[in-house]
């Protein structure tokens, strides 16, 4: 499939594109700068620099893709709000772009998934991650609310641990979540969520096995 991957310089966002690669789809990145690409990768996509805060950017980043994936993170700010400013560039340009799936990577812990999360993770989450959760549950707003194709991804605790395919995808958890996952799986349930009409307009909470 054609699609295109918004953060894809990140630890999540490399995993997307070295698997989507891997898979033989045909990929687009929208990235600040070309040296922040894995050299491996640069002759096997397509390069558009660019803003994912910027709604021109992100169409031109888009032309010609089904699919839209983004990984786009905060990093180690705990003030961003890089989630909010980037739905509202992401909205319209996917619909201007006609893009008919949009998957997001969002968070457990972030608007009222913070009532699923076991009491470390949610302290963790209130008390350093506030502002951020808080920018993310208004990016999660926009995205439900854009009448496109969407789905949510909220991993528990993300590790930089191996590709397993071992960790199950639900809407809402039978238990507090306090586990891990590794960005490998959650890339590799987002691309097959890409293509997967189950997670059509649902939020996916990613727990291991």
């Amino acid at each position: 499939m054609k699609l295109t991957v918004l953060g894809a310089t990140g630890p999540t966002g490399r995993q997307i594109l070295e698997q989507a690669l891997g898979a033989g789809h045909e990929v687009t990145v929208l990235v600040r700068s070309l040296d922040r690409l894995p050299e491996a990768a640069r002759d096997r996509v397509t390069v558009v620099t660019g803003d994912a805060t910027r709604t021109e950017d992100v169409e031109r980043a888009l032309a010609g893709s089904e699919v839209v994936i983004s990984a786009l993170g905060s990093g180690n700010d705990f003030k961003s709000d890089i989630a909010s400013r980037a739905a509202r560039a992401l909205v319209p340009a996917a619909k201007a772009a006609d893009t008919k799936r949009v998957v997001v990577l969002s968070a457990l812990g972030s608007g009222p998934t913070a009532t699923h999360a076991s009491t470390v993770p949610r302290l963790f989450g209130r008390l350093l991650m506030g502002t951020v959760m808080a920018d993310k549950a208004v990016a999660d707003d926009l995205i439900k609310a854009s009448g496109l194709n969407w789905t949510l991804v909220r991993p528990a605790v993300l590790t930089n641990g191996p590709h397993t395919g071992s960790y199950k995808a639900v809407t809402v958890p039978d238990r507090k979540v306090g586990d891990r996952v590794s960005r490998a799986d959650v890339a590799d349930f987002m691309l097959r969520a890409a293509t997967d009409d189950a997670w059509s307009r649902r939020d996916a909470i990613l727990l291991s096995k």
